[in-house]
């Protein structure tokens, strides 16, 4: 394992040694894929929401619901330190079907939208579930500069 801090600091987490990041064209994302045999590409955004009204109401617990209630399929999991909203939607384009894995998690005003983006083909594989194991651990060890305490206390 590897240990990437994105750009500006924010976060850090733990990578496979055989991953890396690619520039996806979108700004505020950060991408990765297996350097070894891509099976899909993994995308993270994260965001910092703004507490307006309320400074100590856990903004992301909050989005998390609200995505679990309108998401056909997604469950609510404990990924690592944070909550979670997990679910799968299929997505048709021109040169085949995808299927887009979500993991939406964070905690505080800290958002975190995860995708794990792969051919239909490849859910068939063997390896596949290996892949998505793969993804959920780098996504457990995701941390932010401010210390979970913090953002709990915030």
């Amino acid at each position: 394992m590897k240990t990437y801090t994105s750009e500006n600091g924010w976060f850090s987490m733990e990578l496979p040694v055989s991953w890396e990041e690619y520039d996806c064209g979108e700004d505020g994302a950060y991408a990765f894929f297996d350097t070894n045999s891509w099976t899909g590409n993994l995308r993270i955004i994260p965001f910092r929401l703004a507490r307006r009204r309320n400074p100590s109401k856990d903004i992301a617990s909050i989005f998390i619901q609200d995505e679990v209630l309108k998401n056909e399929g997604a469950n609510r999991i404990q990924l690592g330190d944070f909550d979670c909203a997990h679910f799968r939607k299929n997505i048709q384009q021109d040169d085949g079907d995808l299927f887009v894995y979500y993991w939406i998690t964070g905690i505080g005003n800290n958002l975190f939208i995860c995708t794990f983006t792969v051919d239909h083909k490849q859910e068939k594989c063997e390896q596949h579930s290996t892949d998505l194991e793969t993804v959920q651990n780098i996504l457990q060890s995701i941390r932010m500069k401010q210390s979970v305490e913090k953002l709990n206390a915030a």
